[in-house]
């Protein structure tokens, strides 16, 4: 079949290209859009049960094409926990026949991804690690058990086995994962793979430990199955895979003719934030270094996997040639209907991604997949809306993501819902978060919930700053306060030489006063809000000639920013000169300067001439009216957000929609 016949023929949707069918090897996809391999740790006790179809259910049911199944486990020595899936035990066989089913029966293709994460890992406490030598990953530490040539050659027999597994559970076919410095990337980098065996040194020997896996699985599946790869296409560390190397490993699969098709990524644990670029890094990255991949490959059937978020980018990447498919990841967990939207007209009612990359710490980090800024994500088996059959008012007070949340789920469940924001614009403090240094996507946030809300009916009153005879007014079934909360700078031993200030907006970091050389922020929030201060700081304090100083009491800068996001920002701000003292608090200020106080051994350090101290983390609750609605007798009265207590964003957002679904 010729390359143009394998692509299918362009359809009449908005985005032709994107949306045509194409054929990978014995299977075809109804579009490019490919939902690439995604870690869900939604398996319970090993087992592919109800939370887990529900979430493939779910995704699948959007639109994609092609559904890549998260890396299964395929060796019982890869990190077996409760909610992976181990491959390589048949009992999971059942489990795993109804997710294809599911897939299957929203009419797309579902393939089961296979993978060893070598030395690589992101515990705390190292395990039991094997690799193809007994170097350790700088990222993750411990120090791996180099593999005999015996225990290779069975390592392909597991691969092997579990490819066999997927076909058993009716899968289409299994995707073997030689990218991001994982088991086979090891073997065929130079950077990790030291050997002296037939499985390292040359280039041909070190593509050996992938090559037989694929004639392997290839042989025992048959012409019925379809087998892709997963290729790292720059490793971004000294001494490893260039862009040069990967081609060169592209253009090795093809002329085996072992592979139906190549799906794109980048970097190892090295350099993991790489995987996931986020804010710092604009949309589509890689595209370039990703099409020489496929100026390589000719006909063979390639995926690009870089940071695309709308249709449009999508369109593009595939009529330009750069790629015959698109490869989605978190594009897809904050909107599972990004095809279906995208096909159907309604692209500007796509839900975007942030790219804050809290879903990848929560899951590296063991738990459920979730998405910072839509709440039903892996919470697909709870979440059913259920219409009001006779229903009333619910009015909602607060017009920040909490309350644009929780109103826009009232309105769909059929309820009258009634806005009252005290601002003339919606979305509370989260409204000036995109003025920041490379924030501007975060604007997602707001952009998609005031538009929803509307289009769901709410009525919306700004200016209003509601109290309790307003809220009764409207003789509300319920009531939801979502006031959010006040950030303020505590109060501290001083004498007035240096302002202590909380800055929520960047004109608030610009306003310092004139002199001083040193600007001190104390991180108390340890999250994003610190880390965008933080740099709209360090923009300030280098125009001016200042130096700034990030201080914290707790044992880390930045401490709950996910990895992958917070390798980004400390880089940035150690390039710009920034200093960082943690277990530091601030113990008094005196004659224009800040005496710290070491959290853990009293300790003191005294940074003179300073500007201004911004305290950033600490906020005042806005519940108030909470307490007076109950007084009052309005019994079906709930608080949600930052008005109960100041947290983060995507408990606010779960907070609102949980309550607007039960009331």
């Amino acid at each position: 079949m010729s390359g143009d016949a394998r692509k299918g023929e362009r359809g009449s949707s908005p985005f032709p290209h994107l949306f045509a069918p194409i054929d990978l090897g014995p299977g075809r996809s109804k579009n490019r859009v490919m939902r690439v391999a995604t870690t869900s740790n939604l398996a319970e006790r090993s087992r592919a049960r109800g939370r887990m179809r529900a979430f493939y259910r779910r995704v699948a049911m959007g639109g994609a094409g092609v559904i890549v199944s998260e890396a299964v486990r395929l060796h019982p020595a890869d990190a077996v926990v409760p909610s992976a899936i181990p491959l390589f035990d048949p009992g999971v066989i059942p489990g795993m026949r109804k997710i294809s089913s599911a897939i299957h029966d929203a009419g797309a293709l579902f393939i089961v991804q296979l993978n060893h994460g070598g030395r690589q890992h992101l515990g705390r406490r190292v395990g039991t690690l094997l690799a193809p030598s007994d170097l350790p990953c700088p990222r993750s530490g411990g120090t791996p058990h180099a593999m005999t040539t015996r225990e290779v050659e069975e390592m392909v027999e597991f691969f092997i086995s579990a490819a066999i597994n997927a076909r058993d559970a009716h899968a289409d076919g299994v995707e073997i994962h030689g990218a991001q410095g994982h088991l086979i990337g090891q073997f065929v980098s130079p950077y990790s793979n030291r050997r002296e065996d037939r499985y390292g040194g040359s280039f041909e020997n070190r593509m050996r430990f992938p090559l037989e896996i694929l004639r392997g699985v290839r042989q025992r599946l048959g012409p019925s199955s379809i087998v892709g790869y997963r290729l790292g296409v720059e490793e971004f560390t000294k001494g490893g895979l260039t862009i040069d190397d990967t081609c060169e490993v592209a253009a090795l699969l093809v002329d085996e003719g072992l592979v139906d098709y190549i799906s794109l990524s980048q970097g190892n644990f090295n350099t993991i934030e790489t995987h996931l670029p986020d804010r710092h890094y604009p949309q589509l990255v890689y595209r370039d270094i990703q099409r020489r991949i496929k100026a390589a490959v000719g006909d063979m059937i390639v995926i690009q996997s870089t940071r695309i978020q709308t249709p449009g980018q999508a369109e593009e990447v595939i009529a330009s040639g750069d790629g015959d498919m698109v490869g989605l990841c978190r594009a897809l967990i904050v909107d599972p209907d990004w095809p279906v939207k995208a096909q159907s007209g309604r692209a500007g009612e796509i839900r975007r991604c942030i790219a804050c990359n809290q879903c990848w710490d929560w899951i590296s980090g063991g738990e459920p997949i979730a998405c910072a800024t839509n709440p039903t994500t892996g919470r697909e088996h709870l979440f059913r809306h259920t219409m009001r059959v006779d229903p009333g008012t619910v009015v909602v007070v607060g017009g920040g993501p909490a309350g644009l949340e929780a109103a826009r789920v009232s309105a769909e469940r059929g309820y009258r819902t009634v806005l009252f924001e005290r601002e003339d614009t919606l979305g509370g403090k989260f409204v000036h978060a995109p003025l920041f240094p490379s924030s501007g996507e975060l604007a997602h946030v707001i952009d998609w919930l005031v538009p929803a809300a509307r289009r769901t009916g709410v009525d919306v009153r700004l200016g209003v700053a509601a109290d309790v005879d307003a809220v009764l007014a409207e003789q509300p079934h319920a009531a939801i306060v979502a006031a959010g909360a006040t950030p303020f700078a505590p109060e501290v031993p001083s004498d007035g030489t240096v302002p202590v200030l909380a800055p929520v907006r960047p004109k608030d970091i610009a306003a310092i006063p004139e002199g001083g050389s040193c600007i001190l922020m104390m991180d108390e929030d340890g999250y994003f809000w610190s880390a965008t201060v933080a740099e709209a700081a360090l923009d300030v304090a280098k125009r001016s000639g200042r130096k700034l100083v990030i201080a914290t009491r707790f044992f880390e800068v930045l401490r709950e920013l996910p990895m992958v996001s917070r390798i980004a920002a400390l880089r940035l701000l150690d390039a710009g000169g920034t200093s960082l003292m943690t277990s530091m608090s601030v113990d008094r200020i005196e004659n224009g300067a800040v005496v710290l106080s070491h959290y853990l051994s009293g300790r003191e350090v005294v940074l003179p001439d300073v500007t201004a101290v911004f305290w950033v983390g600490r906020q005042s609750a806005r519940g108030e009216l909470f307490g007076a609605l109950k007084a009052a007798g309005l019994d079906r009265t709930c608080i949600v957000g930052d008005a109960f207590a100041p947290r983060r964003l995507p408990v606010a957002l779960l907070e609102g929609h949980a309550v607007a679904r039960q009331i």
